[in-house]
């Protein structure tokens, strides 16, 4: 089973699309997000883009835990049907917010909009919340 795995991966390419889909996430979300004033930097390697959320830019301090920003990111971003991988404590191990998106290597240019948009949503609600 192994072997035929293999097998699939390398005939029908899908590590080198795995790589352009990618590419084209890291892009699209860095549009979305990048110049956001909450979002310190956007990154990623093939189809896992990471996305860390700020409460200053120019300095990159982390919302404080308390915030539950990232669980409001979450929600929001359930809401609308997208999925996400989260960490906390990225900062100083208590503080410091951080989004993972890790689409199916299948995933469609369509959906990878989607992805960025709706990513884009629920961090602008979030934050909306948390500073209020």
């Amino acid at each position: 089973m192994a072997l035929e795995v293999l097998r699939i991966l390398e005939t029908e390419k899908l590590v080198e699309a795995s790589a352009q889909k990618g590419e084209r996430l890291l892009a699209l979300v860095g549009e979305r997000l990048g110049s956001h004033p909450n979002v310190g930097e956007v990154r990623g390697r093939g189809l896992l883009v990471g996305v860390e959320l700020v409460a200053d830019r120019a300095t990159r301090r982390p919302f404080p835990r308390g915030a539950r920003l990232i669980e409001g990111v979450m929600a929001h971003a359930a809401e609308n049907g997208l999925l996400l991988y989260h960490g906390t404590g990225n900062a100083d191990g208590t503080n410091g917010d951080t989004v993972l998106l890790g689409p199916p290597f299948v995933v469609t240019d369509a959906e990878l909009v989607t992805i960025a948009d709706r990513l884009g949503e629920a961090v602008e609600r979030s934050v909306a919340s948390a500073s209020a």
